[in-house]
């Protein structure tokens, strides 16, 4: 049997534990709620942000289908050019020079040299201008050297002529005969372990430039990837292409499609 010898003494034990106890309930308390609140309060500003994001996607969406029908395929910028649309071997397009006699343009090469001076003042100097606006003969000679290449290789005319076309465009079937198209560097994939392009793949749209032959569109556009080949098309045009991930021949499909409804 527990014998108490001092009561009062006793008392006070108790009443010193249990004091101690409610204020360690009452810190525990208050550190819980503390931490409970600030989660909350970040997980409401995630869930705001995630709302306004999410806004902001819509209206942009919304906005693009509104101003789609009111643009055509007609555009000088958007001209298609490829395997089965041809540009005119006669068409010269007005052209103003870059540098070094690379010619461009005329309309379009104002965006060029903003966009490479742009990228120039991020201290990004390793970019040149290799190739632009090209002639039906200058073209032709390309095209030519490509497939006596693979003559040489051991392919027939036909095989030839079908691998060189998915390196180098046939006359007429090049976008460098329309003066929209620009090749930077060595012309090599080479490219693509650039800061430059780098830059391109994250700022070439808000000048109206686009990456015209991608790595996963490969079979769309008939051409393998080219990682230095940028095509003017406008800016609207390259922000809705960069933003759906589309290649040009999907982008007039889907301009044509929203333009039949």
């Amino acid at each position: 049997m527990l014998v108490i010898k001092d009561k009062v003494k006793f008392t006070r034990g108790i009443i010193i534990i249990i004091t101690g106890f409610a204020l360690f309930i009452g810190v525990l308390y208050f550190c819980a709620s503390t931490v409970i609140s600030l989660f909350s309060k970040e997980g409401e500003e995630i869930l705001m942000n995630d709302i306004i994001e999410n806004n902001n996607v819509t209206e942009q969406t919304e906005q693009i289908s509104e101003n789609i029908s009111n643009y055509s395929i007609d555009e000088w910028n958007l001209k298609l050019v490829n395997k089965t649309y041809s540009v005119d071997k006669t068409y010269i397009p007005e052209l103003e020079e870059i540098s070094d006699e690379k010619m461009f343009d005329k309309r379009a090469i104002s965006y060029l040299k903003n966009m490479l001076e742009d990228i120039r003042k991020e201290n990004i100097t390793n970019i040149w201008v290799q190739s632009a606006y090209r002639s039906y003969e200058k073209q032709e000679e390309l095209f030519e050297n490509k497939v006596n290449y693979y003559i040489e290789q051991g392919k027939n005319q036909e095989e030839a002529e079908s691998l060189a076309q998915t390196i180098v465009q046939r006359p007429e079937m090049s976008e460098h005969n329309l003066g929209l198209a620009v090749d930077f560097n060595t012309v090599t994939n080479e490219f693509e372990k650039t800061k430059a392009f780098e830059w391109l793949q994250e700022n070439a749209q808000n000048y109206g430039f686009i990456l015209r032959y991608p790595k996963d569109k490969q079979d769309i556009t008939g051409i393998t990837y080219e990682s230095w080949h940028w095509r003017y098309v406008g800016i609207e045009h390259a922000k809705i292409i960069k933003q759906k991930g589309y290649c040009l021949e999907e982008y007039i499909k889907y301009l044509q499609e929203a333009q039949e409804v």
